[in-house]
């Protein structure tokens, strides 16, 4: 099924049903943006980007997705993949989802010959990626998977479970901060709104008070509300996306100085930008572009 445009799709509630009466439900994302909502489902999902890239939010945590990327995301993870239309490179998109709900399969997992596949998806401690070096051996396996029905879809996702088991120990973790957080769902969709609004206009000044309207609280309540839905400041969740946009421009050099970034990415001075940058990414502007040339 090939993903319908975003005003067809927008979810009535914060946990997203997912679509389809098969044990295995098969997404191709194909268009030039990503489904745009921040969300949660009760199945897992696999993730392969295809073509283009992005960021991912994962819980609290923000990181680039990138081409030939591929994501275990734990059931009920909230999350959601978002382009920067300011620096974004490629108009067009392409990825793989598949869902599969671990409780409905629960005796399929339990055969004695799917033990080890087992183990990969019910002990996951966090939602994981694999680099694109270990995950394009499988590429094919996910872009043929639209395809297939019956029993061929069911012999492709028996390869694709037995690349990925192979693979465990390559998988990075992606701890998505939230792990004591229980979203209502009229909460989740506040924090929808707040975070679609900050990812729109992280280019430019934003004040609580003017994000505190937006889900009609008021800056008290709200600082209150978003610190306890994602463990982080509205500030510090602000200039995490900043910063993020800020290694894009970084590494795909569509900036001339680092000064020029910090204007870009809505930093009124670079020395506030270089603090800010310092402390999320753990190395100074300058030291992740050295960095980044060094693996070319």
């Amino acid at each position: 099924m090939m993903m319908k445009s975003s005003e067809h799709r927008k979810p009535i509630e914060f946990t997203v049903p997912v679509r389809g009466d098969e044990a295995f439900y098969v997404m191709d994302n194909t268009g030039t943006n990503f489904y745009e909502y921040y969300h949660r489902h009760r199945e897992f999902q696999i993730t392969y980007i295809v073509e283009g890239r992005g960021a991912l939010m994962l819980g609290n945590l923000i990181r680039p997705c990138l081409e030939n990327q591929l994501f275990l995301i734990k059931p009920n993870d909230p999350h959601l993949f978002f382009k920067d239309e300011h620096i974004a490179e490629e108009p067009r998109i392409r990825i793989i989802h598949l869902f599969f709900s671990l409780e409905k399969l629960r005796p399929f997992f339990d055969m004695n010959e799917m033990r080890v596949v087992k183990s990969l998806f019910y002990s996951l401690d966090a939602s994981k990626l694999l680099p694109e070096q270990f995950a394009i051996p499988l590429k094919e396996l996910f872009v043929s998977l639209y395809r297939k029905e019956g029993a061929s879809k069911l012999i492709n996702l028996l390869y694709i479970f037995k690349e990925l088991v192979a693979r465990e120990d390559k998988f990075i973790s992606l701890y998505s901060g939230l792990n004591k957080v229980h979203f209502q769902e009229a909460d989740g969709l506040r924090i929808h709104t707040v975070i679609k609004y900050a990812i729109e206009n992280y280019r430019r000044t934003i004040s609580i008070e003017e994000v505190s309207a937006l889900i009609h609280l008021t800056p008290t309540a709200f600082c209150k509300f978003f610190k306890k839905h994602t463990q982080k400041t509205f500030i510090s969740f602000l200039n995490e996306i900043r910063i993020e946009s800020a290694c894009q421009l970084l590494v795909n050099n569509k900036v001339e100085s680092i000064a020029e970034t910090a204007y870009q990415c809505g930093f009124n001075t670079a020395v506030h930008f270089n603090r800010v940058f310092l402390h999320v990414m753990k190395v100074s502007p300058k030291e992740f572009i050295a960095a980044r040339t060094r693996k070319r």
